[in-house]
């Protein structure tokens, strides 16, 4: 009996772990703007490959919450939301047209 409680404490502390290791954050989020072709956005190569975390982005600039903001170009190209670090400073920015096929594919 105290073999199987044992166990079973055990399988409920390494299943958050196992599960997180699958995929960094929500994987990968699809937009479709209106207008334009998709933009498709990797967790895996912000976080992973940049060295981001997650906070730098959610609560600061993103909510976690799929839907939760309205976001366009203008409000980009005005410094929110990607626009924060797709600045032409901190990463490429969005206000050089050579840089949208970067995004929208």
């Amino acid at each position: 009996m105290k073999r199987n409680l044992a166990t079973g404490l055990l399988f409920l502390v390494l299943l958050p772990a196992a599960g997180g290791a699958q995929s960094i954050g929500g994987g990968d989020v699809t937009f479709k703007p209106k207008g334009a072709e998709p933009v498709v956005f990797s967790h895996e190569l912000h976080v992973t490959s940049r060295g981001l975390k997650c906070t730098g982005c959610h609560y600061h600039v993103f909510q976690m919450t799929k839907g939760s903001y309205k976001m366009d170009m203008t409000k980009i190209t005005k410094g929110d939301f990607c626009g924060k670090c797709h600045n032409g400073e901190r990463s490429f920015g969005v206000l050089d047209e050579q840089n949208c096929v970067k995004c929208h594919k």
